[in-house]
């Protein structure tokens, strides 16, 4: 275990939602919203669909970095606009947010092209596994932790189970299908306590 992970709230196995950033040859910046599993020692991996900025980026220099925040609108301009500049630091080889919590430098150790079938979601675009070993970990701020992907599914489900009673059949459906999904992905993805929450919630859904 990587004991600088674990200060920031990185475990073996499980699923953070993150911010990569990567440079171009030429320069050019780019963040996108990408999910991390840590596999253990200084082994680290993604999981990005083809035709990204990020994956080019990523494929022409074998380096990226996870920055470690919590910021909805850095989340937000990541995935559906573009973060400007002036939320990098002004290093002009290494693209890096200013107010990350911390930041995870990573060379790329390996790129795997994995076909449609091989992948969750039901496109005919390829996903590509990258494998990377850390460089280096900077702690700028230990309160900021890296946002879990599982806790976030079971905050869901509790919003929606504490409307599940008062509405009606159909609204009730779909809540149930989020319910699903989360727990398909809680059972992945999810460590013991949301594994344990999750089967609470279900129980809960299962008594109306």
């Amino acid at each position: 275990m990587n004991d600088n992970l674990e200060r920031i709230g990185i475990y073996t196995d499980e699923r953070y939602e993150c911010i990569y950033t990567t440079i171009d040859s030429k320069g050019n910046k780019n963040s996108a919203a990408i999910g991390l599993k840590y596999f253990g020692e200084d082994n680290i991996g993604c999981r990005i669909f083809e035709g990204s900025t990020t994956l080019k980026n990523i494929q022409e220099t074998k380096k990226y970095v996870v920055n470690i925040t919590q910021d909805p609108l850095i989340f937000t301009k990541s995935t559906i606009d573009k973060l400007p500049d002036e939320f990098y630091t002004d290093d002009e080889n290494i693209a890096i947010l200013k107010d990350a919590g911390s930041y995870i430098i990573v060379d790329v150790v390996d790129i795997t092209e994995q076909k449609p079938e091989n992948t969750p979601i039901d496109n005919d675009q390829s996903i590509f596994m990258i494998r990377g070993k850390i460089q280096a970990v900077v702690i700028k701020d230990e309160s900021i932790k890296a946002f879990n992907r599982g806790l976030s599914g079971i905050i869901e489900c509790l919003v929606n189970v504490s409307r599940y009673k008062i509405v009606d059949d159909e609204k009730r459906a779909e809540y149930m299908g989020r319910v699903i999904e989360n727990n398909r992905m809680i059972s992945r993805i999810g460590n013991d306590e949301t594994k344990e929450c999750m089967r609470l919630i279900k129980e809960e859904y299962e008594k109306n």
